[in-house]
Formats: C-alpha cells, structure tokens, sequence
C-alpha cells in the first residue's frame, strides 16, 4: 500500500502529463490551422494575380522608386512569400504532429 505522500505525488504528476497532454494538442491545432489558412491565403493570391500586376507606364515610372512597384512582379513576389510562410507552417505542423505521436 502506498503512503499519503506518495499518492499525492503521483496524482500530480498524472495531471502534469494530462497537462502537457492539452497544450501539445492545443499547438497541432493552432499550426493545423496556420496551414490551412496560408493554403487558402496562397489560392486567393493567385486567383487575384492578374488584377495585382501593374502596368507601367511612362508617367508613372518616375513616380515609383522600386523596381517591384514600377514592374508586372508585384503578384509573383507575394506569392513567393505567402508560399514561403505556407513552408514554414507546414513544417512546424509535421514537428508537433510527431512530437504529438511520439508522446502517446
């Protein structure tokens, strides 16, 4: 039989994993959901690429200081990067999805 001490030690300990339980699931989700927002970032992006490319003309070129705001690159560049973010979620998705299933 156990003694007093030792049962409330392992009754917190027990909530310590059942807590730590919570937070990784909590951390698949809020990664699972960056994804799919960025998935949905990146579909929007390039169903509006045609409308973000700028046209130059001979007035306005004078008027843009960088090469990205004066050529038809404006949409590529932010597909570029909403790509590279979708990565980077991704990525962190897989990590605490195996943390996750090497815990259990």
């Amino acid at each position: 039989m156990r003694s007093m001490d030792e049962q409330v030690n392992e009754i917190l300990s027990r909530r310590e994993i059942v807590k730590e339980k919570r937070v990784n699931k909590r951390i698949l989700a809020a990664n699972a959901i960056a994804s799919c927002v960025c998935v949905v970032l990146i579909i929007a992006a390039s169903f509006c690429l045609p409308k973000l490319a700028v046209t130059q003309s001979e007035s306005s070129a004078s008027q843009y200081g960088s090469l990205l705001l004066a050529a038809p690159y404006v949409g590529y560049v932010i597909i570029g990067v909403l790509a590279f973010a979708l990565g980077i979620c991704v990525t962190l998705f897989c990590f605490s999805w195996k943390k996750f299933r090497e815990q259990e």
